[in-house]
């Protein structure tokens, strides 16, 4: 596979406006990181863009509750105390959970993080009446802790929140929320707009200069509450360039440093330049979100099996150069969600053809399937000629596919909008990876209750088996037993082929060769603090 002739014309034009952004920061020597967005996250504690807006946006500036383990890559990540050192739900009413918050932590303006400084964020999503809850940053956040219901003060370092349900899955959501300086917001006259460029949280980064759409610089918080996460390089310097051949180009120029996401033909020639190329499997699935309201084609059953059964994964992988695994469920094999599903993903165009026509389509009547199709974006690997080759694919089995191409941050919005709304009027399916790494992200998309403005089941999937096995999963606490009904939720998903599942990236990226201490975990999100420069 190789890259379309007009990105390799663009190439060295965009890295020549490249240049001339990172000059400064060649000198000081920051750590340069080469983003696959388009423009910089917006920096006020509810992320944008996706899980690559939280890995910048996020994970960098500001802490969670609940943070995640990202010291390993041999393993999938596991949550860790971050701002909260301990959690347990009451066992008089385990709809109650109890949270112990760590001492002596200071925001990067220098005032405490307490219960109240707690309490006042999660008003900041979540009560529409507190002066500091703001609409569009509140709506990138509160889906991801769809089973918050309020909160409580118990003490100053303790905090009690109440979720909707019984759901043992909820400090996963936690990890979601992160925590910003309420003093800093009044200092800047309650505008969030402002605070975004001049942010103030927990984290082991603080940033220091923002040019929208060219770079962030970062530095490393001496002060952070946890030592061993003190970044190791004093500066870092975040810079958007969405264009693939661009960010290989700026890496090879020695212009960045690390180059988020590649594609699978420059791995190649960067290995024999002795560039790093580091790769592992990402708890996500490259795949399309399906309508199933009635009226698409998704609706049936028999024309979603049909359009798994007609991919060649196989075949996409070697497209991919190796760059990503040949998904048999939402989740690989050797993962303890994996059950054992009844039906089996794999390429059987005789069979895919068979259920079509049972389905009512055929030579002379084809199943039209417009997809909204984001053209880069964090975990999208090569959407395009990945798109294409389905589309080559699904022809053979009775379906016409067309495209609506459309940035990432848009993708996102119609996401969240929901299938119903004006914005995605005649699609049939959303191109956006879908996450795997905990029970409340990837997997409930398909609760039907969790539909906009509640949450993003973009194509208001309603199966009552999956919303009644969503239930149990949320009454575990035990993690053999989340485990277990975990694995019976996802043979629902693949034998209902509540999606089109295609295959899991590896996510490689490329380093230079005097990047050192880089290690990838088995997630989206990434630590960076140990890096260091030879």
């Amino acid at each position: 596979m190789s890259l379309p002739r007009r990105a390799l014309l663009a190439a060295p034009a965009l890295v020549s406006a490249l240049g001339a952004s990172v000059a400064e920061a060649q000198q000081a020597q920051p750590l340069r990181i080469g983003m696959s967005l388009n423009d910089i996250p917006r920096m006020w504690g509810g992320p944008e863009a996706g899980f690559e807006g939280l890995r910048f946006g996020g994970y960098l500036v500001y802490d969670a509750l609940i943070n995640w383990d990202l010291s390993r890559a041999d393993a999938p990540s596991g949550l860790v105390p971050g701002l909260a050192t301990a959690w347990r739900a009451d066992a008089a009413d385990r709809r109650r959970w109890v949270i112990t918050l760590r001492r002596n932590v200071r925001f990067h303006d220098g005032t405490p993080f307490d219960a109240d400084a707690a309490i006042w964020n999660f008003d900041s999503i979540f009560n529409t009446r507190a002066p500091q809850f703001d609409g569009p940053r509140a709506g990138l956040v509160r889906t991801r802790l769809s089973s918050y219901e309020g909160i409580e003060k118990v003490d100053d370092l303790t905090i009690a929140i109440r979720t909707t349900e019984v759901d043992g899955m909820f400090p996963y959501q936690l990890s979601f929320l992160f925590f910003a300086s309420p003093s800093r917001w009044r200092e800047l006259g309650g505008d969030w707009s402002r605070f975004l460029t001049q942010p103030a949280g927990t984290g082991p980064y603080r940033l220091t200069n923002l040019v929208p759409r060219q770079r962030a610089e970062l530095e490393a918080n001496r002060d952070y509450w946890d030592e061993r996460r003190i970044p190791k390089a004093a500066r870092t310097a975040l810079l958007p360039i969405p264009d693939h051949a661009a960010r290989v180009a700026a890496l090879r120029a020695n212009q960045i440093d690390i180059a988020e996401t590649l594609t699978p033909d420059a791995i190649p020639s960067l290995r024999a330049a002795r560039f790093q190329i580091v790769q592992n499997p990402y708890p996500h699935i490259w795949a399309w979100r399906l309508n199933v309201q009635e009226g698409s084609p998704f609706h049936d059953l028999r024309v979603r099996q049909a359009a798994n059964l007609a991919v060649d994964r196989d075949g996409m992988v070697s497209m991919l150069a190796g760059s990503a695994q040949a998904a048999r469920g939402k989740v690989t094999p050797d993962h303890p969600w994996f059950g054992e599903p009844g039906f089996r993903l794999r390429y059987d165009l005789p069979e895919a053809r068979r259920l079509m026509q049972a389905a009512g389509y055929g030579p002379q009547r084809r199943a039209a399937v417009n997809v909204i199709m984001p053209v880069s974006g964090g975990g999208q690997m090569t959407p395009q000629p990945m798109s294409e080759a389905i589309q080559a694919n699904l022809r053979e089995a009775f379906f016409d596919v067309t495209f609506q191409p459309v940035d990432f941050v848009t993708a996102l919005n119609l996401m969240r909008a929901g299938a119903r709304d004006q914005a995605n009027r005649g699609a049939h399916a959303l191109n956006i990876a879908i996450p795997s790494l905990d029970p409340t992200t990837g997997w409930i998309i398909y609760d039907s209750g969790l539909v906009n403005p509640r949450g993003v089941n973009w194509g208001y999937y309603n199966s009552p088996a999956v919303d009644a096995q969503l239930r149990v999963v949320r009454q575990q606490f035990d993690t053999a037993a989340q485990d277990r009904e975990m694995g019976r939720l996802h043979n629902l998903l693949v034998e209902e082929a509540a999606g089109l599942y295609v295959v899991h990236d590896l996510n490689p990226r490329g380093l230079s060769p005097r990047v050192r201490g880089f290690v990838q975990a088995r997630n989206w999100f990434q630590d960076y603090t140990q890096i260091t420069l030879a």
